[in-house]
């Protein structure tokens, strides 16, 4: 995609496009990627009527690596520190959108809306698809093994899918530097993400999208948190699994549209 530049604050990396008086579309990253596994979704999409920020979590892409531990509060907390005083719809993808429940937590005042594609709220929300998919998607992110991803890559999709539909992803992947060590801290992290009894306080409109077929984090992940937040509508796609990015990108460009609508952007 044209037209991004790459900005840091303090520690943190992050890319920007678009016009500084669009609103901010701030985009999160699942488990082991940066902001530039959006690159692809945003290439398939088109333009977008939005200042798009792409966040580097702490320890991928460009951002600084960490040799401590954190949560998934901690990554909200670079979230905001990158965002400024700017007021965003958050998208976020898998352990993105858990960041992104968090943000919303902790930082109500710079989020506008929440667009949660396949995340969970955790705790006894995960299902036990999750606990059984978690081996081979940790041993991906450890690992540049092909075989290792292909792997990975089958488990993403849906099973009627096509895994070569990640191969743009695996393209970003094979660019950038990576951290094993931060593999292990994000999957800690993730681990002890529980955001369940806290989700009444988050006051701003949520977009809900889940595959039907995921494997990964199954749909009663969502469902779980539609029924824990004040605002929020839940979206279930047919045919579809973890990789909604990848399976089936217009709907979170949907979702988007959607959320602006019903937040009055």
């Amino acid at each position: 995609m044209t037209g991004l530049s790459r900005r840091r604050v303090g520690r943190l990396s992050y890319q920007v496009s678009g016009d500084g008086g669009d609103p901010v579309l701030l985009m999160m990253a699942g488990y082991g990627r940066s902001g530039s596994s959006w690159i692809p979704w945003l290439d398939r999409v088109g333009p977008l009527p939005f200042r798009v920020v792409l966040l580097d979590h702490r320890g991928t892409g460009e951002s600084a690596r960490t040799w401590r531990p954190y949560t998934m509060a901690t990554l909200a907390d670079d979230a905001a520190e990158v965002l400024g005083d700017a007021r965003a719809i958050v998208v976020g993808d898998s352990m993105g959108g858990m960041v992104a429940q968090h943000l919303a937590l902790r930082h109500p005042h710079r989020v506008a809306g929440l667009v949660l594609s396949a995340s969970s709220a955790g705790g006894g929300a995960i299902s036990p698809e999750f606990l059984r998919s978690l081996p081979i998607t940790v041993a991906a992110a450890l690992s540049k093994d092909v075989r290792v991803w292909r792997k990975c890559d089958r488990l993403l999709v849906h099973e009627t899918a096509d895994p070569e539909l990640l191969a743009p992803l695996r393209a970003v992947q094979r660019q950038e530097p990576y951290s094993r060590l931060n593999s292990l801290l994000q999957a800690i992290a993730m681990s002890a993400h529980r955001t369940a009894r806290r989700l009444g306080a988050v006051h701003v409109p949520v977009e809900l999208i889940v595959g039907a077929g995921d494997r990964v984090l199954s749909p009663r992940n969502s469902r779980v948190l539609a029924e824990r937040l004040p605002d929020a509508r839940l979206t279930v796609l047919p045919d579809t699994g973890h990789a909604i990015a990848f399976e089936r990108p217009m709907e979170i460009r949907h979702a988007v549209r959607r959320l602006v609508a019903r937040s009055g952007l």
